[in-house]
């Protein structure tokens, strides 16, 4: 197993500050301050998280100064979005960016999202994908972190809790890190009713998992998400719009600026003392 304390606290937990967004940042933030955003997620989140989360095209400013201040700096290795066939969706990997060019860059670990559906025809093709980053990674010694988001067939009637339990069944051969959505529907919920059920998933995966934030998840649903995952045995979270989504709001970069500094901060800091 690969040696993933440099993105755990002294207790074991993982708290990851993501904010590798590309095109859907542009429509929170215009597209010339996005590498400064990125750079002030750092600031703002350092002190109550373990690693940050960006992308080689507009975060290569925020790793170095993840790696100045001694917090661990992840890259992503896919590009932003993905391909829509017939025979579902294709996540496409940057050509430029290897994994060990990332290394090179300053990563301390590599992300990879997948969109997957166990019964689309490109199945056998996502998990190829899969098995690609998983054996770059294993070559030069980095902890891969797969991102599974799931999504349905037309007319499938197969539900997201068991779209993400196959995910895991075919896909954690190829994986050191977990970072799963939450797998029943967040709203009007009774998270701690779940707790039981997520443990299912902690038993499944046999390798630590993340809880990250999607699908229009606020924080208050989010931090009970996350305090249900980890009783349920979950290794910590990967938390994005769920802590800054209200910057989409505020007119002015200043007034984006001051709310990351203020009420997106203690945020971080309110998930990081829940571990």
């Amino acid at each position: 197993m690969k040696d993933l304390s440099k993105l755990q606290t002294s207790n074991g937990y993982i708290e990851i500050a993501a904010f590798d967004h590309r095109d859907s940042l542009t429509k929170y933030i215009p597209e010339e301050k996005i590498s400064e955003f990125k750079t002030l997620c750092v600031e703002v989140f350092a002190d109550s998280s373990t690693a940050i989360l960006v992308d080689p095209e507009y975060g290569k400013d925020a790793i170095d100064l993840s790696n100045k201040l001694k917090v661990a700096g992840i890259f992503s290795r896919e590009l932003s979005g993905y391909t829509d066939t017939p025979q579902g969706r294709n996540t496409e990997l940057y050509q430029e960016y290897t994994s060990e060019k990332l290394k090179d860059m300053g990563a301390e670990a590599i992300k990879l999202l997948i969109y997957y559906n166990h019964q689309a025809a490109n199945a056998e093709y996502q998990r190829n994908v899969v098995k690609k980053v998983k054996e770059e990674t294993d070559k030069i010694n980095l902890p891969l972190l797969v991102e599974i988001i799931t999504y349905p067939n037309q007319n499938e009637t197969l539900s997201k809790w068991d779209l993400t339990i196959q995910a895991i069944k075919d896909l954690k051969e190829y994986t050191d890190i977990f970072k799963l959505e939450y797998p029943f529907d967040p709203q009007n919920r009774d998270f701690e009713n779940d707790i039981d059920k997520l443990k299912q998933i902690t038993d499944l995966c046999e390798k630590p998992w993340v809880l990250l934030s999607r699908g229009g998840m606020d924080f208050e649903n989010f931090r009970k998400a996350v305090n249900a995952c980890t009783k349920a045995g979950a290794a910590g979270y990967a938390v994005g719009r769920a802590i800054w989504q209200e910057i989409k709001d505020l007119s002015t970069w200043e007034e984006k600026t001051l709310f990351m500094k203020t009420t997106a901060r203690q945020r971080m800091a309110e998930l990081s003392a829940m571990l």
